[in-house]
Formats: structure tokens, sequence, C-alpha cells
């Protein structure tokens, strides 16, 4: 008899229901899905950091004119932390996203901005595609939106075609209760781990800093990140952590985000 039949028809069975699930797990159709990138920019100057990395990223990845059609940017998604939203983000905002779709203003306007992403939201929707949350801060906005549409179109199935992705439990915890409560009914809610594990150096990184400020593309943007928030204090994007999820990129650390992004680009 050979023993060993069993454990190789175990391993086999295993390998089998790991592709069967990672088949079945959404995946991030950049054809036709949507990506809505929310920062709250109250307190912590992370988000500032965060929008730099996610232009990087998606324009190394897509192109800019992909972003302007498949991408929104959106600031002020705050919720019970809202009286410390910092208002010199605007500089990095517009240094990240002016030239490629421009980027909404939750705190100027936050009824006007609900209205313009459920807008933008149903047209991916209604188009066959799904919508993507990279929730860099609270689902008060989030949630606004959601129930806009779901009043509008009761025919969406908003808990299998919107993915909220969530990284920080003190987002959670800054979230309007009724917010949080109707994003993890109403969305397809997905809590990641914390990407500060990774993606966040005190006191900074040389190597990365000289390369995101001597790149010819993403330079301006890191220039703007940078003079919000100084590296030197802290290297921070782990909001990031988010976009590297849906996306499919695995958990990069900052020298292989250098390295990948910054480096090898060309």
């Amino acid at each position: 008899m050979n023993r060993s039949l069993p454990l190789i028809a175990a391993v086999c069975l295993i390998a089998t229901l790991a592709l069967a699930a990672d088949q079945e797990t959404p995946q991030f159709a950049r054809q036709r899905d949507l990506l809505s990138l929310h920062y709250d920019h109250a307190p912590d100057k992370d988000d500032g950091h965060s929008a730099a990395a996610d232009r990087m990223i998606l324009q190394s990845l897509f192109g800019e004119k992909w972003i302007a059609k498949h991408a929104v940017a959106v600031s002020g998604a705050y919720g019970k932390n809202a009286d410390t939203f910092n208002d010199k983000s605007d500089a990095v905002m517009d240094a990240a996203w002016n030239d490629c779709g421009g980027w909404l203003d939750g705190h100027a306007d936050h009824d006007k901005v609900v209205a313009e992403l459920a807008k933008r939201w149903q047209a991916a929707l209604a188009a066959g595609g799904d919508v993507w949350v990279k929730e860099g801060g609270q689902s008060d906005i989030t949630a606004a939106v959601v129930r806009a549409i779901r009043q509008k179109s009761p025919d969406i199935d908003t808990t299998r075609r919107i993915h909220l992705i969530q990284h920080s439990r003190w987002n959670e915890e800054q979230t309007t209760d009724e917010a949080l409560r109707y994003v993890r009914g109403a969305t397809r809610y997905v809590k990641i781990r914390d990407a500060n594990a990774y993606l966040n150096i005190q006191g900074g990184d040389d190597a990365f800093e000289a390369a995101a400020l001597a790149h010819g593309d993403f330079g301006p943007a890191w220039r703007a990140a940078f003079a919000y928030y100084d590296p030197a204090e802290r290297l921070d994007f782990s909001d990031t952590g988010e976009l590297l999820h849906i996306l499919r990129l695995g958990e990069l650390s900052v020298d292989k985000i250098r390295e990948r992004f910054l480096v090898d680009d060309r």
C-alpha cells in the first residue's frame, strides 16, 4: 500500500479549495470598476503622505487618463472627529489630484459631495462595474452615499457590489455609530490588518524621501506631502494599505514600494 496517497489527496483537495475560494473573492476590474479614495485629514497628517502614494501607485499601474475616468478622490471623509479637520491638507490634494480629474471637498460642502459621489457611483454600477471604497478615514460620507443609491436604485445589491475596505480600528471608532452600523450591513465591508505595521516609520526613511523628491513625475505631489507633514518626524502612508489590498499587491513594505514605483517604474 502506498501510504503517501492519502496525504497527496489531502494536499490536492486543500489546494483546490483554496483556488476556488480565491476565484470567488471579488477582484478589482480596472476596465469597469470605480475606485473611491477617501481621506479624513482629521487630525492626523498621514493622509497627506497617502494621497501622494496613492497617486504614484495608480499612475504607475494605469496612467493619468485612467485615474480621471476610474477614480475619485475625496477629502473631509470624517465622522466624530469633524472639528479636527486640517484645511492645510488642501494643498496636498491639489498637488496629488488636480491634473488627473481633481478632487471633491467634503469639508467645504458635504451635501454636494455626497450627491456627486452618488452620481459617479451609480453611473459605474449601471455600466456593470463595482465600486471600491478605500476608506482612509471614517465612513460617514460613505454611509450617506450608499443610502442615497439604495433609495434611488433599490435593485442594486450594494452588499455585493460596493466594497468598503477599512484598516483602522481608530477610524471605525471615530465613525458615527449609526453610519458604521449602516455600512457594515449595506456594503461588502472588509476589515484588513492595520497597515501602520508596515507603512509607518517614525523618524522617516532617507532613501524613500530622496527618491520621492527626485522623481520627475511624482516629485511635486511628494514635495507637497512632505511640506504638509515632515517625514523627518514620521513617514506614514498607512492608509495606502487599503489600496494595496484592492489591487492585490500584497503588504508591500516602504522599501518595496520605493523599489517598485520610484526606482524601477520606468
